[in-house]
């Protein structure tokens, strides 16, 4: 595993070449993981997360078969200056170094990260149920997890069937593809379950609707 030899703040644990593996066997597979950040980085934005205003994720999404029952503390609102900003724009950099190495157009636009999202999982808690993210993400779903002990699973439909776990340590990026990826509009089915110590984790994604305009 090569270290990263960018100006990356954050000090990631991989470098360009790395990601690019990662990328082109998404390519094949629907989730993937590798380590991105070090213990110093991780305690960084769990001190940072701290101050941050969480409020509780809506239980229950959608009705009937396509319900999906959430158990987690959010939060959209991450202040200018936040490091977590940093690492979605140091992130930014490393995915358009990875994409300049592998021959292939993987995504559909530049990579941008302007999604960002902290989650919280209290240990014992339920997690959330098999879902797909919406439409509106593009390329590529990213999910850092901080602290704590979890297991994530992408799998084959919204009731669990043909489960796969993917290895998502504390430090690590599970990437996951989003619609335009390698040009296709999959969107897995995933969920996180058995939290057995409070869990953090740093989502980020490529929101169409908050694009900027054309120039």
């Amino acid at each position: 595993m090569n270290v990263a030899t960018t100006d990356i703040g954050m000090g990631f644990e991989c470098g360009a070449g790395d990601m690019a593996g990662a990328l082109t066997r998404l390519a094949r597979e629907d989730a993937v993981s590798l380590p991105l950040l070090g213990p110093q980085a991780c305690r960084g934005l769990v001190e940072a997360a701290g101050r941050l205003p969480f409020r509780q994720a809506k239980p229950v999404i959608g009705e009937g078969d396509k319900a999906v029952y959430q158990d987690f503390d959010l939060c959209y609102s991450i202040p200018p200056g936040s490091p977590f900003h940093e690492v979605a724009a140091d992130l930014e950099r490393l995915l358009a170094q990875a994409l300049d190495l592998i021959p292939a157009p993987l995504f559909s636009a530049p990579p941008l990260l302007n999604d960002l999202i902290v989650q919280r999982y209290a240990a014992g808690c339920a997690g959330i149920s098999p879902h797909r993210d919406h439409l509106r993400y593009e390329d590529l779903v990213i999910i850092v997890p901080l602290c704590g002990s979890a297991r994530f699973f992408i799998c084959a439909a919204r009731d669990g069937r043909e489960p796969r776990e993917i290895p998502a340590p504390v430090g690590s990026a599970v990437l996951m593809r989003a619609p335009g990826f390698d040009g296709s509009r999959a969107r897995p089915f995933h969920y996180v379950e058995d939290i057995a110590a409070e869990r953090l984790s740093f989502g980020l994604r490529h929101d169409v609707r908050d694009d900027p305009p054309p120039a």
